[in-house]
């Protein structure tokens, strides 16, 4: 696969799938996935893009790309290597998406690189102007602990028995499922500061930032999840002038439709939207 090398040597594997049937006034699409994810999460959600090239590339601390480090683990950091990545590739302009942790790194890319970005795609985002809710901070803190303290078989055990992770499981066993792969993903206890940091951090620290977004804006949300209330998707929606909002079924409630209407309204929006940059 090929690598974006940043000048600190760090290296960051992404992928590219081209156009079906490549249209001259289609832009490239930068997808990121979620926390704890890699390029494989966004990929999977994008199965009928016809005219526009798609690009997914592992954050630091995830997938193939290199470990995670202090000063790097923070959305400015994150928006910053998609925007390195669209210079490698020769991308002017670009859409940039994401899921959850992805969407707020393109949300991110847009306020600080509105030149560059012609398009936003924001997929169950999970994150306002603010660090998330406490309990969610909580969650990825003893996520943390457990991994710095036991293998990972055994920091699987202590987590499935403590009482907030057993409230999550009541709630949402998607939401449950994530909090496992967390603590089971490669690598997981040598980037568990990526479960510090993120949490606690903001990918635009007020409204009045998404407000002064000009670009056509998707956002795909949905209900029954604690982690990506369906309040926030509705918050950003609201917020960013003319941005669309798409409700899907939540994987709980079924998992083949949220997929097959994630991929619809993603790629019907990216192969048909009008960019003003074209």
């Amino acid at each position: 696969m090929p690598r974006l090398i940043r000048d600190d040597g760090a290296s960051l594997e992404y992928e590219i799938v081209p156009a079906v049937a490549p249209s001259a006034d289609r832009l490239p699409f930068i997808f990121q996935h979620g926390m704890g994810g890699d390029r494989n999460q966004p990929l999977g959600y994008i199965q009928h893009l016809e005219q526009s090239t798609l690009v997914c590339m592992d954050a630091g601390g995830h997938g193939s790309s290199s470990d995670i480090v202090r000063d790097r683990c923070s959305f400015d950091a994150f928006a910053d290597d998609v925007v390195a990545l669209a210079d490698e590739l020769g991308f002017e302009k670009f859409i940039v998406g994401g899921i959850s942790l992805g969407a707020g790194t393109a949300l991110n890319a847009a306020v600080r690189y509105p030149g560059r970005v012609a398009g936003l795609v924001l997929c169950r985002p999970a994150w306002l102007e603010h660090a998330q809710a406490v309990r969610n901070v909580s969650a990825y803190q003893l996520m943390a602990d457990l991994l710095e303290g036991h293998e990972p078989d055994e920091a699987l055990n202590q987590l499935t028995v403590t009482e907030l992770y057993k409230n999550v499981e009541a709630e949402s066993e998607s939401a449950a499922q994530s909090l496992r792969h967390q603590v089971t993903r490669p690598r997981a206890a040598i980037n568990a500061q990526v479960l510090r940091s993120f949490p606690t951090d903001a990918p635009s620290r007020s409204r009045d930032e998404w407000a002064r977004i000009d670009v056509p804006t998707l956002v795909v949300g949905h209900r029954d999840d604690p982690f990506h209330p369906w309040e926030i998707a509705t918050a950003y929606a609201d917020t960013i002038p003319g941005a669309l909002l798409v409700e899907v079924p939540s994987k709980d409630r079924d998992a083949a439709t949220f997929a097959a209407e994630v991929d619809v309204a993603i790629s019907g929006f990216v192969d048909t939207t009008e960019w003003k940059s074209v």
